[in-house]
């Protein structure tokens, strides 16, 4: 069983699963239905079990932190650190895409191609003339803080059942230990049980990588990919930058050779390419950066639950490659100070947009339109076409820059090293001595009596109160 476990998981029968699943979606492109099904099915069964286990990790994570003192300063710090990652990939995409000049080698023949695209069925109704402008409201703080915890955890967005699970755990956490113990022995049942029904389901990930590529083939076709092809060969050329920048970090904050690092992330990061939840990959990067790699279990639960959802690295990096390429394609290359407010905007709007359906589109595509005075038509379709195809990749730069937050946090938020004066001056417990109770024959058998004596006491004085109780009805 282990030996099928590896070759199932291994990189090259993963990527001949992919390129066969694209191909047949492109061939069979009237499967797109049966593909688009059988994908669904694998996604809505993976959210039943990922987002429970993702809630669990956060809880058990808050409560770890929580017995080694709320650390705030530390947590502030590693807010900031999360920015900043998030701005540095967003830039260093945007200038990645600058470099290369993705988009602008198009003739007028790809370029109406493209325009096309808009027109194909199943598009959205885009308008190209004048449109009355439609102010876009960006999202409150309020409306991320959850009024009913249950209404929320039914509808399933992960950002508002996080903060849920995150003012949850703050009020365990406050309790005394003793008060929590059955609480928590019965929510690690369920997160075990969560995690072995992600290993089962993620047992067949070359069928499912087929399918899903299959489907993401036959949505698309073989036209878009062609045309899109230098913003996807710079995508992932950003991508697998931000990898090796992170591998490389890790590997310093470990102490490790970058090969072990790649050694130990392989599972994982083969998971979050090819699993359209990236929450799929979470036990697997919980194990290899606690197990693997020696970080503190507690933060590694803690941050590589909570990052990815809220601090969207992947989010930015995409929007701003996705800008630079839709300039390029106008003509129009972005200086120095535009890409610096394409990386702003980018960070802006990934964080805008966390939690709200459809924000990806709506909110870029007019925050774009607005700065760089490109048309919306150009930006829907582009969208819809590639969105589906980087899904995998931006769950993945998410999840390695809560890696390397885990790799720099681990030593200021973890609880066996957070306060060290105080646990040097606890003294030892004492070995905890057996409670031995021996009774006589005699005194057992009378201690019986009695305790039968009192049960059938109380059952007498039930009977006669049910008894008064009806005669009274009755007469």
């Amino acid at each position: 069983m282990k030996l099928l476990r590896e070759v199932f998981r291994h990189p090259v029968v993963l990527l001949g699963a992919v390129l066969l699943g694209a191909w047949a979606g492109m061939l069979w492109p009237q499967c797109g239905a049966l593909f688009g099904a059988l994908s669904g099915i694998y996604l809505s069964l993976i959210q039943a079990v990922a987002l429970p286990f993702l809630v669990l990790a956060v809880y058990f994570g808050l409560q770890c932190m929580a017995s080694a003192g709320w650390q705030w300063r530390r947590m502030a710090a590693l807010a900031v650190l999360a920015l900043a990652v998030m701005l540095a990939c967003a830039l260093g995409g945007a200038l990645l895409a600058s470099v290369s000049a993705a988009g602008a080698g198009m003739d007028t023949a790809q370029q109406a191609a493209l325009g096309r695209l808009a027109l194909r069925d199943g598009a959205p109704e885009v308008s190209l003339g004048a449109a009355p402008a439609v102010a876009l409201a960006a999202p409150e703080a309020s409306a991320l803080v959850p009024h009913n915890l249950y209404a929320v955890m039914a509808f399933g967005a992960a950002p508002f059942v996080l903060i849920g699970v995150l003012l949850f755990g703050a009020a365990v956490a406050v309790q005394q230990r003793e008060q929590a113990d059955h609480l928590n022995a019965i929510l690690d049942a369920v997160k075990r049980a969560m995690e072995l029904a992600i290993g089962v389901l993620n047992t067949g990930l070359p069928l499912i990588a087929f399918v899903l590529a299959a489907a993401a083939g036959s949505a698309a076709g073989a036209e878009p990919v062609a045309l899109l092809a230098s913003f996807l060969g710079t995508w992932f050329g950003a991508v697998l930058l931000a990898g090796a920048a992170a591998v490389a970090l890790l590997a310093w904050r470990a102490k490790a050779h970058p090969w072990q690092v790649l050694t130990a992330l392989r599972e994982p990061v083969t998971v979050c390419l090819l699993a359209p939840v990236g929450a799929a990959a979470l036990p697997e990067f919980i194990e290899a950066l606690s197990v693997r790699l020696g970080f503190s279990r507690a933060v590694v639960e803690l941050l590589a639950s909570v990052c990815p959802v809220f601090v969207r690295t992947g989010e930015a990096l995409f929007f701003a490659v996705l800008a630079v390429f839709i300039a390029n394609v106008y003509g129009r290359a972005p200086g120095a100070l535009e890409i610096l407010a394409i990386g702003l905007l980018s960070c802006a709007v990934a964080l805008g947009s966390t939690g709200v359906p459809g924000a990806k589109v709506v909110l870029w595509a007019g925050v774009l339109q607005q700065s760089l005075g490109l048309p919306l038509d150009a930006m829907l379709p582009v969208l819809l076409m590639v969105d589906a195809l980087c899904e995998g990749a931006r769950n993945l730069v998410s999840y390695l820059a809560a890696a390397v937050l885990v790799a720099a946090g681990s030593d200021l938020l973890d609880p066996q090293k957070a306060r060290p004066a105080q646990a040097a001056t606890v003294a030892p417990l004492a070995p905890l001595v057996p409670l031995v109770l021996v009774l006589p024959r005699r005194q057992a058998l009378l201690g019986m009596l009695l305790a039968a004596g009192a049960l059938l006491s109380v059952f007498c004085a039930g009977l006669g109160v049910g008894l008064r109780k009806i005669l009274l009805t009755t007469f």
